[in-house]
């Protein structure tokens, strides 16, 4: 009996956490701005208000102020659209 018990408890806690995102820090998303762009993106898309989408914002910000060519108008770019959207939503 005690054995099966340890089994559910065992199975339940891989399938609680299998659930789980990982979490990547602020610095993480400063240093990979493809990753953060697409992160970012499906965080404006979907309204998710994660730790990830939280760090992916901050990193974002700073590649549209000083992110490299390219890299820079990538991220400026997203930032109108978001602002339009707002607009019209407000409007």
């Amino acid at each position: 009996m005690s054995r099966s018990l340890l089994t559910l408890f065992v199975a339940s806690g891989v399938i609680a956490l299998s659930g789980c995102k990982e979490t990547k820090s602020e610095a993480w998303y400063k240093q990979h701005p493809d990753e953060t762009y697409t992160v970012y993106t499906k965080c404006l898309k979907d309204g998710e208000a994660s730790d990830n989408c939280e760090f992916a914002h901050r990193a974002a910000i700073m590649y549209a102020q000083i992110g490299k060519p390219g890299i820079k108008e990538k991220f400026e770019a997203l930032f109108q659209l978001e602002a339009k959207k707002i607009k019209s939503v407000t409007e």
